[in-house]
């Protein structure tokens, strides 16, 4: 961590006594905590190793309410095209969960804000005004405050990347998040947002296919993003190009279901599919397109797969399957239940025998014949 987020960090001064409220589920809300604590050290510490995993955002809102009092907590990711999308909760009965997806969310002022002006940083719903912002928040206040049985809300909006961002929120059950809590979750603001950001780099570069890109490749090879409703978050500029140059790719994307990859006229499309976790498009797709060599035969590339194929010992076959798949070493590895420096000799194996020298050139090579089996 930074010199800065460290003396960010240090400002910060939390109540030390203990938080009265319960959370909706009835359970007691957890104590609040000094900076100075050993348990806030152990939360940063948590969320500092959560990094690029799927409980990330889960630590992250927890050192966030470790030093405010609140009955419950909030995830939601806010698309300037989408609906708000429910990440994860804290303390939320599911109904009420549904309450807001159902009636809600359309209402929300914290989206309809983020629309407008698309500001990172602190905001509280009782800070709303009809008159500031261009947002109304009574529609909203008037339906979920008694729904949910809250009286406030204190929320925090990472920077925007694409055409979203990611939003942390605090309920309280009664009375309203005070200026020296609020002034707490803006000092605290800088050391969170750093950690989300690391994240997101850390789950972009673990996209990344193994022994195949470098860090700098990944802004530039073709690539798409899209949310679970089939929306744009983000596309890299040659995906752009590529697409307008060739109308064969924008149909397949439209057309790709449960595949993994769809060989095309000019291009071999890899698609990878995230988790709900994944912040930028939870239960989203990334499509990556990879172009294949002038004159490539699709039978003949079957035929000489099966040769190829026939050359391999049984563990072999397993992980060339698994790479074709678009598979990571790390994956592979967590797979097979093998280290990581064993799946990469496996690939040097497979590259010689293959004739190429990296993961590109084995797509290119076999990438037109449909895959021998399921790797899955």
């Amino acid at each position: 961590m930074s010199a800065l987020g460290l003396a960010a960090v240090s400002a910060i001064r939390a109540p030390g006594s203990r938080a009265e409220a319960a959370d909706l589920s009835g359970h007691p809300a957890p104590p609040t905590i000094r900076i100075a604590q050993d348990e806030w050290f152990r939360r940063l510490g948590e969320v500092a190793s959560s990094i690029g995993t799927d409980r990330f955002h889960e630590h992250l809102i927890r050192l966030f309410g470790a030093t405010i009092p609140h009955c419950a907590g909030w995830i939601i990711r806010y698309s300037r095209v989408a609906p708000p999308d429910v990440i994860y909760t804290s303390g939320v009965p599911q109904q009420v969960v549904d309450f807001y997806v159902a009636r809600c969310a359309e209402l929300d002022p914290f989206s309809a804000h983020w629309k407008l002006h698309e500001e990172p940083g602190v905001r509280t719903l009782a800070g709303f005004s009809r008159d500031q912002g261009g947002v109304d928040p009574q529609p909203y206040s008037a339906l979920f405050k008694a729904s949910a049985n809250i009286s406030d809300e204190l929320g925090v909006f990472f920077s925007t990347v694409g055409h979203c961002s990611l939003g942390l929120f605090l309920e309280r059950e009664k009375g309203l998040f005070t200026t020296a809590e609020i002034e707490r979750a803006r000092l605290m603001f800088p050391v969170l947002d750093g950690f989300h950001t690391a994240h997101l780099g850390r789950i972009f570069d673990r996209l990344r296919y193994a022994g195949d890109a470098s860090a700098s490749e990944l802004l530039t090879r073709p690539t798409l993003v899209q949310d679970r409703f089939g929306l744009e978050i983000f596309a890299t500029t040659s995906w752009r190009e590529a697409a307008l140059a060739d109308k064969e790719i924008a149909e397949a994307v439209a057309a790709a279901r449960g595949e993994r990859s769809v060989a095309l006229t000019n291009h071999l499309l890899k698609i990878e599919r995230f988790d709900r976790y994944f912040p930028l498009a939870p239960s989203g797709r990334m499509f990556v397109l990879t172009a294949l060599p002038d004159g490539a035969d699709g039978g003949e590339a079957t035929d000489q797969l099966a040769r190829f194929n026939a050359a391999l010992t049984a563990r072999e076959k397993e992980i060339f399957e698994l790479v074709m798949a678009g598979r990571t070493t790390g994956l592979i590895a967590q797979r097979l239940q093998i280290s990581k420096g064993t799946v990469k000799n496996y690939r040097l194996r497979i590259y010689r025998k293959a004739g190429v020298a990296s993961e590109r050139a084995l797509v290119q090579k076999f990438g037109r014949a449909p895959p021998l089996s399921d790797p899955e």
